[in-house]
This record gives C-alpha cells, sequence and structure tokens, in this order.
C-alpha cells in the first residue's frame, strides 16, 4: 500500500486515533499499566510514520501520547495537586513552539491572535463559568486550593489559564481540531477532536464525565469557530476549571453573577457593534460613504 493510498483511506488517521482511545479506555477501566505501552508504541509509530509520510496530522497526534506519558511520568514533588499541574504542562510548551515554528500548524490556524480578545473576553468567562458548574455536578471536586488566600486564587487562576488551558486547548483546537477539519471537514473535525478531548479525561472513570467533557470540548471547538483565538478559548479553558475547582465549591451562590453579568455585558458589544457596523432593521449594511 502506497502513501497515497494510506491518506486516501484516512488509515494514518485511524490507527493512531484508535491506539489513543484504547489506551485511555485501558486507564478508565483501572489498568494505567496496561495503557502506558500502547500511548508509547503509539508514539513511536506516529514519529516514524511522520519520516516517510509527510503531514500536518502526525506532528498533532504525537502531543496527545506525549501528554499522556509525561502526566504519569512526571514525579510527585508537592503534596497539593494544584502545585504539580505547572510541572506536567510546562514542558509542552517545547513541542507546541516546535509545531508552530516549523510551520505543521501556521499562526493564523493556531489562534495566535489577540484580535478580537477584548470583544470575546465576557463571552469566554460567562462560557467557562457555566461549563465549570456543570463539570462540578459530574464529578464534585473538593476546593482545589489550600485556603481562600489571594495568594492561593492568583496560583489557581494562572496555573489554569497560562498552563492548562494554553496547553491543551492548543493540543485539542488550535492543533488536532485544525488538522481534522481539513482532512476530514468542518462537523467531522470538530466532534472528532472532542470525542477525543473527552477520553482524555478517562482518570476520573466516571462515564458521565467523558461524556460531558466532549460536550465542553464541542463548545470549546465552537468559541473556536466563532473567534479564531487561542488566547480566547484559553481564557474559557481555564475559567472553567476555576469555576470548577474554586468558585463552585467554595462560593456556589456567586456563580449565577459570574455567569450572568458577563453575558450581559457580551451581548451589549454584540449589539452596539451591530449598530456601528451600520446594519439596519433590514438585514442590510448601510454605505456610509
Amino acid at each position: 500500500m502506497s502513501a497515497k493510498d494510506i491518506t486516501r483511506y484516512n488509515i494514518d488517521i485511524i490507527i493512531p486515533i484508535f491506539l489513543i482511545l484504547l489506551a485511555e479506555l485501558l486507564i478508565f477501566l483501572g489498568k494505567p499499566n496496561a495503557a502506558m505501552p500502547i500511548h508509547a508504541l503509539n508514539l513511536i509509530l506516529l514519529i516514524l510514520s511522520s519520516i516517510y509520510i509527510s503531514n500536518s496530522i502526525y506532528p498533532a497526534l504525537m502531543l496527545l501520547p506525549l501528554f499522556r506519558l509525561l502526566n504519569v511520568a512526571m514525579p510527585v514533588f508537592f503534596d497539593l495537586t494544584l502545585y504539580s499541574y505547572s510541572m506536567v504542562y510546562a514542558p509542552m510548551f517545547i513541542p507546541i513552539y516546535f509545531l508552530v515554528k516549523d510551520g505543521f500548524v501556521g499562526r493564523a490556524e493556531a489562534g495566535l491572535t489577540f484580535k478580537g480578545f477584548w470583544f470575546y473576553l465576557p463571552l469566554a468567562i460567562s462560557v467557562g463559568f457555566a461549563l465549570g458548574w456543570g463539570e462540578y455536578n459530574v464529578i464534585h471536586p473538593q476546593l482545589m486550593t489550600p485556603g481562600a488566600s489571594i495568594k492561593d486564587v492568583l496560583i489557581l487562576i494562572i496555573t489554569m489559564i497560562f498552563f492548562v488551558g494554553i496547553v491543551e486547548e492548543f493540543i485539542f483546537r488550535s492543533s488536532l481540531q485544525t488538522v481534522l477539519e481539513v482532512r476530514l471537514g468542518s462537523k467531522t473535525g470538530l466532534l472528532l477532536a472532542s470525542v477525543i478531548f473527552g477520553f482524555m479525561h478517562s482518570g476520573y472513570q466516571l462515564p458521565l464525565e467523558l461524556l460531558y467533557v466532549s460536550f465542553a470540548g464541542a463548545v470549546f471547538g465552537l468559541l473556536f469557530w466563532l473567534t479564531k483565538s487561542l488566547p480566547v478559548i484559553s481564557l474559557a479553558h481555564g475559567v472553567t476549571n476555576i469555576s470548577l475547582f474554586l468558585v463552585v465549591p467554595l462560593e456556589p451562590g456567586t456563580l449565577i453573577y459570574f455567569i450572568l453579568v458577563p453575558a450581559i455585558i457580551f451581548l451589549f458589544y454584540a449589539y452596539v457593534f451591530k449598530r456601528k457596523s451600520g446594519v439596519g432593521g433590514n438585514g442590510k449594511v448601510h454605505n456610509r460613504n
């Protein structure tokens, strides 16, 4: 079978994704020792395949087993889980840098822009707090910080937005969703990337969590469609975790304000923008010249 046939029949996508989902299913079933060799084998196969078949699929897929292996292999330096996040996520900036540098994912495709950031910021915050509330009702986590001091809150915010948010959203939206959409079409690419995103949360061993995170992934994917901005979706992802691990466990009564107030601000922004763009009641754009 030629390299052209492998690409034509999407074998270069089917096999590595199957191995990723199989490994994550084993983690879900409580068999991580069986899952890690599959992730390692998949990573090796992807590296070797990229030597003979040149496409942007392989580099995007490599990030997934690499991230899982790094997650498991990283020594535990801190008793508090929050402090370990940066140790796991920070090394992933290295392969992300080379993916962008070598042009496997273009800067525009990856959403490496702040264009429209301030306009969509309230929407990202509102969506994030809403998704965090939903996930809390699925897994019911405890407060992730040792307390509610300014230092603890700032560490959580920085970690969830600038480490977890940026890394995961680049992996699953800027990189994976982008290349899958190019190959399989927009809808299929978004849905497949969202399902993989859900499976990568198999460590909770809850079927409903896999479904919910797949749904959240689709929401992030749609937000990426709308904004084409990594900063916006990274913020939304980070706020989701802030809501999940801090706001809902600590002050659930305030959540409604964190959801509604930014949503109202965004709707106001959208209304003003529509008026300024010259769209009249008949749906036609007025000529201001």
